[in-house]
């Protein structure tokens, strides 16, 4: 249930994803300006007397939360038991406990876990709730646990979690845990133009001996590397009044520097051509996977010849509804337009067929592999291909999310609010969303904006969909959702989510009176009625 913390090499003539060079635990670039922040940690957990076994590490996107979280459990080494959590707790603290040894549990992306769909889900419930319950009722003896969850935003965070501790009768001794947990923010660290371009210069050498490129060789992707005579050193440096905002920024540009084997431009890039790059090699990797598949019952992936771009979009559909599920994943591939037209029986099997595809690409089919490898990340990136190709086919969209159950549907809300708060443009596929079905949609897209670290952005989106219905859409807040409705817009605190806020309670207010209305002749009656027996 915890993850080895080692780096885990590629395979033999494997084909990994780019995207993997960026992820927390297979990044090549040595660990860099967080000795101050890695010596508190340590301090936290080795210090007996210290009374706080739960501590909250929090920052922005991209400013190295989680490489600073595994640098930690590699830094306690043998001594302890210390790994990242991949799944709930299940037996989880006695196996700890037999082990005798002091244990660290990192709960990564505490804000955003759930084993029900994926890592993208928005609710806290299925994993987070469960493990410090757990965490409550375990016998106290002296083997010390340590938790350390790593969220966005520490306040947001604590205050939904201790809401679902206590609409569950938590533990108070959990409760009162939680709110006294020390709390470490971290912010981007500040670089002059100097140590700017020697991380730049360092990054650059990492990722360029991880892709195994040297001058005038076949890069993996099929094109011949041309550095023209640039030399290693070649650094991007941005200029003074704009710095990189996070190490994330500044890796991302060193790997598009040593992917393309160009100079390192003068003018730092956009994220926008950034992302752009990585998702190019990624979508060639797709499709010469796709080409070269085969599995038992599937000696070629229909459809593929005609449509070379199905790769992408079975993607797309399962970042966005979920791919846990065989099934349920399959029926969503079954609405993509490609598979229009067939007879239903070779609709299922193809989209059989892709589903067993992405989930050979990623890993196979267990659970903690496709936890600890996260399909796109950081997962900026994949707001950003949602964002764009969605944007860029609003009708894809459409067929996407038509007849999703309530799971799915709450899912790809989180999804929504998660890329609107990094990219402005999804907001205006969220406000689509919600103004589709606003009794379904929009419930579940305020819940999922409300451990997000800058509702703000996301909330107008939200409310303005909630307003503006689309036509043939249910209407919202009718019985017995408009209950629901109330109730969760009466628990959200109005500086959280203050538009969406005063439109719920405004549509549950309209749709009381319109009910009384419609109540009050029956009432009438019934009481006329009834004096007419006492008479």
């Amino acid at each position: 249930m915890l993850e080895n913390p080692a780096p885990h090499p590629a395979e033999p003539d494997a084909d990994p994803s780019v995207f993997r060079l960026l992820s927390p635990l297979h990044s090549p670039v040595p660990f860099r300006d967080r000795d101050d922040e890695l010596a508190r940690l340590r301090h936290w957990c080795e210090d007996e007397t210290d009374p706080h076994p739960i501590m909250l590490l929090a920052g922005d996107r991209g400013v190295g939360r989680s490489r600073l979280a595994l640098e930690l459990v590699r830094a306690l080494g043998d001594s302890w038991t210390a790994g990242r959590l991949l799944r709930g707790p299940g037996r989880l603290f006695p196996a700890l406990r037999d082990r005798a040894r002091p244990a660290l549990v990192v709960v990564d992306d505490a804000d955003l876990r759930s084993d029900v769909d994926s890592h993208l889900h928005s609710m806290v419930r299925a994993d987070v709730v469960p493990l410090l319950r757990e965490f409550g009722a375990r016998p106290h003896d002296r083997t010390p646990v340590r938790l350390l969850f790593v969220v966005r935003h520490a306040e947001r965070f604590r205050a939904v979690v201790g809401e679902e501790l206590e609409h569950s009768q938590g533990d108070p001794d959990v409760l009162r845990l939680l709110a006294d947990a020390p709390v470490l923010n971290l912010a981007p660290p500040v670089l002059d133009r100097a140590v700017l371009s020697e991380r730049h210069a360092e990054a650059l050498a990492a990722f360029t001996a991880a892709l195994a490129d040297a001058a005038g060789t076949e890069r993996a992707d099929g094109t011949e590397a041309a550095h023209d005579g640039a030399s290693p050193g070649t650094v991007l440096v941005r200029p003074e009044r704009t710095p990189l905002q996070t190490p994330l920024d500044l890796h991302a540009h060193a790997l598009v520097t040593a992917l393309t084997g160009e100079p390192a431009p003068a003018v730092p890039r956009r994220f926008e051509e950034v992302a752009g790059v990585l998702f190019e090699r990624e979508c060639r990797r797709w499709r010469r996977s796709a080409a070269s598949f085969t599995g038992p019952g599937v000696p070629a992936l229909p459809l593929l010849a005609d449509h070379p771009g199905l790769p992408e979009l079975v993607m797309l559909a399962l970042l966005l509804t979920g791919h846990r599920e065989y099934v349920a994943a399959s029926h969503t591939l079954e609405r993509l337009p490609e598979f229009a037209g067939m007879e239903e029986e070779r609709i299922r099997s193809a989209a059989y067929a892709w589903v067993t595809w992405a989930l050979a690409l990623h890993g196979g089919t267990r659970p903690a592999t496709r936890m600890a490898e996260p399909w796109i990340g950081p997962e900026t990136f994949t707001h950003w291909f949602l964002t764009t190709r969605l944007r860029a086919e609003p009708e894809l969209f459409d067929r996407l999310w038509t007849g999703l159950n309530a799971r799915r549907s709450e899912h790809l809300a989180g999804v929504l609010c998660r890329a609107c708060e990094d990219f402005p443009a999804a907001g205006e596929i969220l406000q689509r969303y919600v103004a589709s079905h606003p009794s379904a949609h929009g419930y579940d897209a305020v819940r999922g904006a409300r451990v997000l670290a800058r509702p703000e952005r996301v909330d107008p989106w939200i409310a303005e969909g909630l307003r503006k219905q689309e036509p043939g859409s249910r209407p919202a807040l009718s019985a017995p959702v408009s209950h629901d409705f109330y109730n969760l817009a009466r628990q959200t605190p109005p500086e959280l989510l203050p538009q969406s806020h005063a439109v719920l309670i405004r549509a549950y207010q309209s749709t009381r009176r319109a009910e009384d209305k419609q109540e009050r002749p029956r009432w009438r009656e019934r009481r006329r009625r009834g004096r007419g027996r006492r008479t």
